[in-house]
């Protein structure tokens, strides 16, 4: 769950269970048949993994300046929005990505995650599994970003799962049909309850 969710006032706070109520209306499929969700229609799958200001390209987010190491994006999905405080816009965003790389696999849960900026979360079930989770953020100039950062090794991959904000407030505002900063957050959270990995159960 993204932490801005506990960061945003009552008014906003509202429009989450109907943003979370129309999310799961079109399924994906992917990694090879080991990545299963429900996202909203009106969100398109990406398997565009570029990077941004602070925010590093590829399979899975690392904090300590570390290559990626050898992997495949799976899925990226993004809305922007308008943000909570009004400054520029906001990008809410949820990636998946693995790697059966033997080094990768070997590092999964920590490499790349323990940063200035870390703090180490409870581990979570999702899907069935149980996932290590971190917290990181940076910021600089007008940009800020903030992720929660999901690693499991589930049939012998490293399976990454980012949760991501990324605000810059000098950007120009968001289009008028954005939608608030709370419900393209919701939508990404509804994205990440319904993530499964490891083939049909």
């Amino acid at each position: 769950m993204s932490l801005f969710r506990y960061l945003l006032p009552l008014p906003l706070l509202a429009l989450l269970p109907f943003a979370n109520a129309t999310a799961a209306d079109k399924s994906f499929v992917g990694g090879g048949g080991m990545v299963r969700l429900s996202h909203p229609s009106s969100l398109m799958p990406t398997r565009n993994f570029a990077g941004r200001a602070l925010l590093n390209s590829g399979w899975r987010q690392m904090w300590d300046g570390t290559p990626v190491g050898r992997g495949v994006g799976i899925v990226r999905f993004w809305q922007v929005a308008k943000p909570t405080d009004g400054q520029g816009q906001v990008t809410e965003m949820i990636q998946v990505g693995f790697s059966r790389s033997a080094g990768v696999v070997a590092t999964c849960g920590t490499e790349g995650l323990v940063s200035g900026h870390a703090k180490r979360l409870p581990n979570r079930m999702l899907g069935g599994h149980r996932w290590t989770v971190y917290t990181n953020g940076d910021a600089g100039m007008s940009q800020q970003v903030n992720a929660t950062n999901f690693r499991s090794v589930i049939n012998g991959a490293c399976y990454a799962i980012d949760r991501v904000t990324y605000a810059v407030k000098a950007a120009a505002p968001a289009g008028r049909n954005a939608p608030p900063q709370a419900v393209a957050a919701a939508r990404m959270d509804a994205i990440l309850a319904t993530i499964k990995v490891g083939g049909r159960r």
